[in-house]
């Protein structure tokens, strides 16, 4: 993901005009519903996204809650690596689910 920021602060009656060129974003992203076993979604659950190697621990990426409709979302990641999601609610680990982009 490319940090792509702008700022600017015109003065009284001044206008400013610019042009931005920019480059297309070719990062991958994981995003996700979680629900119980009713269907109903499962909010305040700690989603982590750990990237995993073969001989190495898994190393935290990122982490976020799921919001009240139970969704959850990482962005700005890289294709083709070996992503593990661990899911945590009220501290007890919920599910390990191994992902490849």
């Amino acid at each position: 993901m490319q940090d792509h920021k702008f700022y600017c602060k015109p003065a009284e009656g001044e206008r400013i005009e610019t042009a931005l060129t920019i480059s297309p974003d070719t990062s991958s992203a994981i995003h996700g519903v979680l629900t119980d076993p009713d269907g109903l979604p499962m909010s305040a659950v700690l989603v982590l996204l750990f990237q995993t190697a073969e001989d190495a621990l898994p190393s935290l990426v990122a982490q976020v809650m799921s919001d009240a409709d139970g969704h959850f979302a990482f962005g700005g990641l890289r294709g083709d690596t070996l992503y593990q999601i661990k899911l945590f609610q009220q501290n007890t680990r919920v599910r390990t689910l191994d992902l490849s982009s």
